[in-house]
């Protein structure tokens, strides 16, 4: 929760302050969304000061490098970015809508045979 309440401006440049609910990205899913709103929100706040900042892409910036293994502390950061133009690969979305279906099916498949009489089969999930 990253804000401008949160940065000291010391005689070497800017120091972030209160890091107790640091995330480890590595850990987890929500990081780049977390990161890109703490950026945002610092932004749009600086942004009132320099425009300019309003339109930066440092949180992209920053986790293509965290990905690519590169981001250190001395890394310079320009604030832009450019987001892949690769297609989407359509194919492997519709096998992990398939898959995540399949495996609710089987789940539900399971509550039910769980609750089913003793005896009686449970209908294939495709029947409910």
């Amino acid at each position: 929760d990253l804000s401008e309440f949160n940065v000291l401006l010391g005689p070497e440049g800017p120091v972030i302050i209160d890091l107790p609910q640091a995330v480890d990205a590595a850990a987890n899913s929500h990081a780049f969304s977390m990161l890109e709103r703490d950026v945002g929100n610092m932004s749009a706040y600086f942004g009132q000061f320099a425009p300019e900042l309003k339109y930066s892409k440092y949180a992209k910036e920053m986790w293509a490098l965290y990905e690519a293994g590169k981001l250190t502390p001395d890394s310079v950061l320009t604030g832009e970015f450019d987001d892949p133009e690769e297609a989407a690969d359509i194919d492997a979305v519709m096998r992990e809508i398939k898959a995540t279906l399949a495996d609710e099916a089987r789940r539900l498949a399971l509550l039910d045979a769980e609750d089913a009489p003793a005896g009686e089969e449970p209908p294939p999930p495709w029947a409910q």
